[in-house]
């Protein structure tokens, strides 16, 4: 059985769905049972309802598992605290394969949600266990919380210079890699970094978006300070708020590119590109529509 933490997110969705082709058996580890029905009706088998924080919960969902994939929720202060004791009980209950969910370029010590994940894929190394780290790109759905403002005001929102160049890959082929990962041999002790086909600047993103959508869209940048009191306002964290700031000036003056090639190779095939994303989306769209 594979046991998928943080699995209530959009990663662990994804992952979900992805292992749904393949026979083996899947537990969720989520915050409420309302999560985890969500996630019965997509394909898990089992669900254990707990914090990440709390180890007799912890200790309970690893109990029969042959596999994990740690996600922990974005920007979490103490992601390598909770990682080190569940690496330490997964290795107690005979895990045989840790894969941990990363993220492309964890050296990057301005950036500390990156700089975290560092440190916990240190420990993965010191930890006795069977492991494989996946470090992917941002995700091109991260376009999806300006879906609206694109779409009405053709305003491609960015807290950022536009010029910026990421490598933006689609969750569902991370999700696809994942999926590989924990199900096939050969990945033992290796280190993928996933991006996507292509580093787009925003400008290059929103001309693929006005191409796709068939009307005007921009890129604008926004100013950092009304973007902080926004997300100030939704609810996000102090912590949050000044974690993403510190992405955003690193993207404004570095951007953040990688390499496509080994993402191609665990697919054998191409990455999915930006406009094929955005013709599945609409098409989606459409299907939802009354």
């Amino acid at each position: 059985m594979i046991l998928i933490t943080g699995a209530a997110g959009k990663t662990g969705k994804a992952i979900l769905q992805a292992l749904s082709s393949h026979s083996e058996p899947v537990r969720v580890f989520v915050h409420n049972m309302q999560q985890g029905d969500a996630l019965l009706a997509l394909g898990a088998d089992d669900v254990k309802i707990g914090d990440l924080r709390d180890e007799l919960t912890l200790t309970n969902s690893v109990e029969g598992i042959d596999k994990v994939y740690y996600i922990c929720p974005n920007m979490t202060l103490d992601e390598a605290v909770i990682g080190q004791k569940l690496l330490t009980l997964a290795f107690q209950a005979g895990v045989k394969r840790f894969v941990y969910h990363s993220v492309l370029h964890p050296q990057i010590k301005a950036m500390p949600h990156h700089w975290q994940k560092l440190t916990m894929e240190e420990q993965i190394f010191t930890s006795g266990i069977d492991f494989t780290i996946l470090q992917p790109c941002a995700y091109m759905q991260n376009l999806l919380g300006s879906w609206q403002s694109i779409q009405q005001q053709g305003i491609f929102p960015i807290p950022y210079r536009t010029s910026a160049r990421i490598s933006i890959v689609d969750l569902k082929d991370v999700a696809e890699v994942a999926a590989k990962v924990l199900t096939e041999d050969g990945h033992k002790n290796a280190i993928y970094e996933l991006s996507g086909p292509k580093s787009l600047s925003q400008d290059e993103v929103a001309d693929i978006l006005c191409t796709q959508l068939q009307k005007p869209v921009v890129a604008k940048e926004i100013d950092r300070a009304g973007w902080s009191e926004h997300a100030r306002s939704s609810g996000l964290g102090e912590f949050e708020i000044n974690t993403l700031l510190m992405m955003f000036e690193y993207y404004e003056k570095f951007g953040f590119q990688g390499n496509g090639k080994i993402l191609e190779y665990l697919l054998n095939r191409p990455a999915t590109s930006l406009e094929i994303f955005i013709s599945r989306q609409m098409e989606l769209a459409t299907n939802i529509k009354p």
